[in-house]
């Protein structure tokens, strides 16, 4: 993660794929108060294979003890020293020159944690949260485990905004303060436009799931959520085999899953972001995967509508019109 250790307190400063520094408020990514910095005094621009500094002062800036020419690029290196303004000013030191990425910096430690697509806090033994990427919106999703009534509640954060989670705090760095995804030709695809293939043992100890999408086949190893995705799943399946329409298909109650599963609501809900979470690391990042389990007041569904079951070798059921199929 890339950095500069700042001259007078501990913790670094994380770049951004374009950091400016300078003395005004709001203009700038880092902020120097002094009178002799300009309003935007510097910039440190990514170039996608490594770092370029730039002076854009009145004052000057100086790169290991040298004055840069104005509005040229220099190229940076581990270990260079930067002034601003004199050069007998404070030293900043170039500590890192890693590719720019996304972070969730601790507030107390300034420890700084890479950011997943599908973050779980404040740990993954025991998330009490989930912070997430949704490539519909473009946002970072926060959303608590403890909901009791199953209703979507997620609140968006942007960048430099706090995230309080249990004892733990942390500030969302976002390295192009924005959450656009490079994978631009996947963005409109989400997990329902997968077909979802269940493969239980005889005595449902082990339940696999393999996502299924015209030339893409994935396998997911057997996880103790993906139970619980079978379950919605035959849920879906006693209802299109009563006949009711497919918005109506699926809706399971809270309290009657929890009760049959054996589990709290705090735990399935875990179950459901660790499922997510999986998924969302298995496939490209522009994919939407918050669709896997629908959500309504009280009541829950597999947002899947097309997937097979398979108890040993054999069929158990099918939902949905299957797309044409890869060859097992």
């Amino acid at each position: 993660m890339a950095c500069l250790q700042h001259p007078d307190r501990d913790q670094p400063v994380y770049l951004m794929a374009h950091h400016t520094i300078g003395r005004r408020q709001g203009a700038v990514d880092t902020r120097i108060t002094s009178a002799e910095i300009s309003g935007i005094h510097a910039a440190i621009q990514w170039t996608g294979t490594h770092w370029n500094i730039r002076d854009l002062s009145r004052n000057g800036t100086w790169l290991n003890g040298q004055q840069l020419v104005p509005a040229k690029n220099y190229p940076l290196q581990q270990g260079d020293q930067i002034a601003f303004g004199r050069a007998n000013n404070p030293l900043w030191i170039v500590e890192n020159l890693d590719a720019p990425e996304n972070l969730l910096v601790d507030l107390q430690s300034g420890e700084a944690l890479p950011l997943e697509q599908y973050h779980l806090l404040p740990n993954e033994r025991e998330p009490l949260a989930s912070l997430h990427f949704s490539p519909v919106t473009g946002q970072w999703l926060y959303e608590l485990t403890g909901n009791s009534n199953g209703s979507d509640h997620a609140t968006a954060i942007k960048h430099g905004e706090r995230i309080d989670c249990g004892l733990h705090s942390w500030q969302l760095f976002l390295a192009d303060n924005q959450g656009a995804t490079k994978e631009l030709s996947l963005q409109q695809l989400s997990i329902t436009d997968f077909e979802l293939r269940f493969s239980v043992s005889h005595h449902e100890e082990h339940v696999q799931l393999q996502l299924r999408r015209e030339d893409m086949k994935l396998d997911l190893p057997a996880r103790i959520h993906n139970y619980l995705l079978l379950y919605l799943a035959r849920a879906r399946v006693r209802d299109l085999q009563q006949g009711a329409d497919a918005d109506a298909q699926g809706w399971v109650s809270i309290q009657v899953a929890t009760r049959e599963l054996g589990i709290t609501v705090n735990h399935l809900n875990t179950q459901i972001f660790r499922a997510r979470k999986q998924i969302a690391e298995t496939l490209p990042d522009a994919i939407d995967t918050s669709g896997l389990v629908e959500r309504r007041s009280w009541e829950i569904r597999l947002g899947c509508r097309r997937f097979e079951i398979y108890k040993g070798s054999q069929l158990e059921s099918r939902a949905g019109k299957p797309e044409k199929l890869l060859a097992d």
